[in-house]
């Protein structure tokens, strides 16, 4: 990558770290389609006609979008402690979690020493105790259900469940929400064929903050500019895409700039999108690939893959590494974008790529490297 140095990035949805230039990444039960007449278990009033245009996304179950925006909201003002365990099929991760309202998120990877522990700002955590925050979104891309006969207990705590449908009257995702507080507990993703992909859930979890806690410094976070309207607007005539939202409903939710000589020797822009179950996020940097680049990503795992009618340097999106990071050169910005959306993160890398499309690989351009390609395609095999 040209005019500038090593990058390295922590994603703030939890995503793991990437780096760019040498670019090192650190870091079921079935679930049938189900239609609208088959559930059991709500507690809203479906109007029929409007079940039947499942595009339309009408009508939500009242009960349920009152518990969302309830859950949604509930972090900001219930201090919590509890143990949060993560899987999904690369692996179990176990996280401590002492939230603070006003805050933020003391975070220990258990097993790490005490004084590994981390605190981070309200929505930068990269935490469960984040994940409140799409919530809000759900409504606006799918069929949001309170299904009672899912209801259990989640580390002790009744909790109620919420479930949210596509256009397609297929089962996305699962929720569990305190019924005292209405913090979400559990979460589980699905994925296309109705397999659960991730889980995250409380194992233990007690209100209030333990005595005893010992709050450490805030961790060090190179995104210290939050960037306004303006201040996109502002980027976008400099030459870098950053965009308003993402193609199937990504809405932007945090936008941040890391300054030149932070995690770079050129500024980095992170925005953050979610559409209330999937979440990308999107790094772009001035510059473009270099043939040591692409050394680079080759030696950590990285691919050049075709996504629609775009390539771009692949890696994960497959059944035991399920978030996918992609990396192209989008005109004079260099794009990094990393997704955990269970369903299909190659879809949505792919839908991204088209609206954002890299810029035209000059080895690449002539007749016969297009042959050679539709041959792959076609055969897998050797033009």
């Amino acid at each position: 990558m040209r005019r500038r140095g090593l990058l390295a990035v922590g994603a703030a949805a939890g995503l793991g770290a990437l780096a760019v230039g040498t670019l090192a990444v650190l870091g079921s039960v079935p679930s049938a389609s189900i239609g609208a007449d088959e559930w059991s278990g709500w507690t809203g009033r479906i109007d029929t006609a409007s079940v039947a245009d499942r595009a339309a996304m009408t009508p939500d179950d009242a009960v349920a979008v009152t518990l969302l925006a309830r859950s949604a909201t509930a972090a900001s003002s219930v201090a919590y402690a509890g143990r949060a365990v993560t899987w999904d099929p690369s692996g179990t991760t176990t996280t401590d979690l002492t939230h603070i309202p006003g805050r933020g998120t003391i975070s220990l990877a258990v097993g790490a020493p005490a004084t590994a522990a981390r605190l981070a700002p309200d929505g930068r955590s990269g935490s469960f105790a984040d994940d409140g925050r799409p919530l809000a979104l759900l409504r606006d891309n799918y069929r949001v259900l309170r299904q009672a006969d899912l209801d259990t207990t989640v580390a002790g705590r009744p909790a109620e469940a919420v479930v949210a449908v596509d256009a397609d009257g297929r089962l996305d995702a699962r929720y569990w929400l305190d019924t005292a507080t209405g913090l979400l507990l559990r979460k589980e993703l699905l994925d296309a064929k109705g397999l659960v992909r991730s889980r995250t859930a409380f194992e233990t979890f007690r209100l209030g903050v333990p005595a005893g806690t010992v709050v450490p410094a805030a961790a060090p976070d190179p995104w210290t500019e939050p960037m306004t309207a303006a201040g996109l607007a502002a980027a976008r005539s400099h030459g870098c895409a950053c965009p308003e939202s993402l193609p199937g409903g990504l809405a932007l939710l945090d936008a941040r700039r890391a300054p030149a000589g932070s995690v770079s020797t050129m500024p980095v822009v992170h925005q953050l999108f979610s559409d209330g179950v999937a979440t990308v996020s999107l790094f772009s940097i001035a510059g473009g690939l270099s043939s040591a680049d692409a050394d680079g990503l080759a030696a950590r795992g990285f691919h050049r893959e075709e996504l629609g009618d775009h390539t771009a340097w692949v890696r994960g999106g497959t059944a035991t590494e399920p978030t996918a990071t992609v990396v192209w050169a989008c005109s004079d910005y260099v794009l990094t974008l990393v997704t955990d959306d269970a369903k299909d993160p190659l879809g949505t890398a792919s839908a991204v790529l088209a609206a954002y499309p890299p810029a035209p690989d000059p080895g690449s351009s002539s007749l016969w490297a297009r042959i050679a390609r539709g041959w792959h395609r076609l055969t897998g095999g050797e033009a």
